[in-house]
Order: structure tokens, then sequence, then C-alpha cells
């Protein structure tokens, strides 16, 4: 009789590893600046006579300044990401999905608004 219940060790600690390592994720990130631009922000700033300093006033320190010569870009970016996954011994599976916001300014030498462009992903939280 012993033998019969050494034979099921095996297979019970199979499934009990199993059911051990067995496991859900969750992931959430985000970087770079913080969002305070949309439609009607962009549509406030107007080619010609907006300046840098008003720009980055309304908005903030850009992700990044970049020097081309006789003008000068702002540019704005953050990434949001965010999926789950399912994690088992043999198969993992994750579903994750990202979000690029971004907006772009381009300033002559005076620093006066030369052109810009802005998107933000539309929410589906209607």
């Amino acid at each position: 009789m012993f033998s019969s219940r050494a034979s099921y060790l095996p297979s019970l600690v199979t499934l009990l590893l199993t059911v051990f390592l067995t496991a859900c994720a969750q992931y959430d990130s985000e970087r770079g600046v913080e969002v305070n631009w949309d439609q009607a922000t962009l549509d406030s700033f107007q080619i010609g006579s907006t300046t840098r300093g008003q720009v980055m006033a309304e908005l903030g320190p850009p992700s990044q300044l970049v020097s081309l010569g006789d003008e000068t870009v702002l540019y704005y970016l953050n990434e949001s990401s965010e999926g789950e996954g399912l994690i088992l011994v043999v198969y993992n599976r994750f579903d994750i999905t990202a979000r690029y916001d971004r907006a772009v300014f381009i300033f002559d030498d005076d620093d006066i608004l030369a052109d810009y462009s802005g998107w933000v992903v539309p929410t589906n939280e209607d």
C-alpha cells in the first residue's frame, strides 16, 4: 500500500507546482511630461505672434528642446502603457496597449511661433 501512495506523489507535486506557478499580471506605465494640452489649448497659440515663453508658461517644460540652426523646437511627449497578462508554466500571454500624446512647436530665431502640431489620443471614457 505504501508504494501505491508514493506513485501519486509526483502527480500531486506537479499539480501543486502548476497551481502555484500560474499567475496573472497587470502592467501600468507612464513616462514623459504631463498632458496639459488639448485641441482648444493648441488653437489658442497663434503662428507669428505666440512666443516660446508663452507656450512654456502654458504647458511647462518640454520633454526635449532641439536647436535647428535658426529655429528652436519644443517637443512634448507623454507615453502611457497599460495591459494585463497570464503567466503559466509553459505559456505566457501579455496584452499591452501604448498611447503617445505629443505636441511639437517650432520657433524662429526671435522665439516667435513659426509652426506647431499636436495630438492627444482620445480616451474611451464616454
